[in-house]
């Protein structure tokens, strides 16, 4: 059985992130799980509007990002993170990367109509 990963691009670097040990996802769940309360996942994938993010959302995508880097590469410091230029879009790429890192999230069957739970489980939209 080989095991699932998924890379992120976060600045000018991919991180390779494996299905996530319990460390992380009891970190990473309940953040996953506040912004797909809050619509996260349709506001990224089917935008009525101009995306608008609040403090505690942005907190929370940089988190998840993070997390995702440090189980990608264990001597990933906060430090080191804080340098990275990442842009918005990856944050948002990290965010569905952690739902299905997390394992909290499943894929969308053919023909099922899109739900907050399965949004984004197929490819990230960039």
């Amino acid at each position: 059985m080989t095991e699932e990963t998924w890379d992120i691009e976060l600045g000018d670097n991919v991180y390779t992130v494996p299905r996530l040990p319990f460390k992380f996802s009891m970190k990473v769940y309940p953040i996953c799980q506040r912004l797909s309360n809050a619509g996260m996942a349709e506001r990224i994938v089917m935008p009525k509007e101009p995306l608008a993010l609040t403090d505690s959302e942005v907190d929370d995508l940089g988190a998840l990002a993070f997390l995702l880097c440090s189980a990608a590469e264990t001597n990933m410091t906060k430090e080191a993170f804080d340098e990275i230029p990442i842009t918005p879009p990856q944050l948002f790429d990290a965010f569905f990367a952690a739902r299905k890192a997390c394992g909290g999230w499943r894929s969308r069957t053919e023909g099922q109509e899109p739900s907050g739970e399965t949004l984004g489980t197929e490819e990230p939209p960039t």
